[in-house]
């Protein structure tokens, strides 16, 4: 897990396979200037000198067009929708993260009064979207120190759900058409708390996929399609403390050995002050 602090940076997270300074806020990490696949000016697809065009008339071709639909060059893949998941600890903030930061449409995460939590589909909060999630759904899921949350986007339908522990939200209509860029970045302002266990999915999960995460895995181990915690590349901005969950620091045996006298044990923790070019496997 990680402990952010509000007023010492966020973090990034992304595949390790991924490049995030490939993306710019303008341009999003899917679209090229170099070349178009409508033209280029070095061969014109319309127009040769070298070959007659008696046999060949220079408006078609049948061995090769002039564009492709296996290799778009401006528009990203379509996507179903998607969905994140992850646990945290905080005692009050307003922004959680950002979904694809560098993409045109940024989605942003974040908490709100009395357990609700607000979505946000553009730079400028034009766009938000309330959800409440207080209806007891899986009375089976027993409490734990963590905050779990997962949020489901159906593109095709075009709404969205919250999920919160045992409880869920109603679906709701988003104000504008959401289709996800795939951008795999998750990025977090920074906050006063811990977090772990991020995932990213590129699709809506089903409620019994949702079940599983909030139970740490009930039905079978889960890993997210489009980012993974348990293969994860990160990139904080000032400091962070990467450390053993709570789960883990409590099954910790006891020592029994006494300290002696004018003598301090040693520091089995130190904070981490790495820089944004910097990336590390957890």
């Amino acid at each position: 897990m990680f402990t952010l602090s509000r007023d010492r940076g966020g973090i990034s997270f992304y595949p390790p396979y991924y490049d995030p300074s490939s993306s710019t806020t303008n341009r999003p990490y899917y679209y090229t200037t170099n070349r178009p696949y409508y033209y280029t000016t070095n061969r014109p697809y319309y127009y040769t000198t070298n070959r007659p065009t008696t046999k060949r008339p220079y408006y078609t071709t049948t061995n090769r067009p002039y564009y492709t639909t296996n290799r778009p060059w401006t528009t990203a893949p379509a996507t179903r929708g998607v969905s994140v998941c992850l646990r945290y600890l905080a005692e009050s903030f307003s922004s959680l993260f950002t979904l694809s930061p560098s993409s045109r449409v940024p989605l942003q995460f974040g908490v709100g009064d009395a357990g609700s939590y607000v979505m946000t589909f553009t730079r400028y909060s034009y766009y938000s979207q309330y959800f409440r999630p207080n209806i007891k759904f899986w009375p089976n899921i027993r409490p734990d120190i963590w905050n779990r949350v997962c949020f489901t986007v159906d593109s095709m339908k075009n709404v969205a759900q919250v999920f919160s522990g045992s409880n869920i939200s109603i679906r709701k209509r988003l104000p504008l058409q959401y289709v996800w860029s795939g951008e795999p970045v998750m990025d977090f302002s920074g906050f006063d708390g811990q977090l772990t266990d991020v995932q990213i999915w590129d699709y809506p999960l089903s409620y019994r996929e949702v079940f599983n995460y909030m139970t740490s895995g009930f039905y079978a181990p889960y890993q997210g399609s489009a980012l993974s915690w348990s293969y994860i590349s990160y990139s904080p901005r000032g400091d962070a403390l990467l450390e053993d969950t709570f789960e883990l620091l409590g099954r910790q045996p006891i020592s029994n050995r006494r300290r002696k006298k004018g003598r301090w044990p040693k520091k089995t923790r130190k904070f981490y002050n790495v820089w944004e070019s910097k990336r590390e496997q957890l």
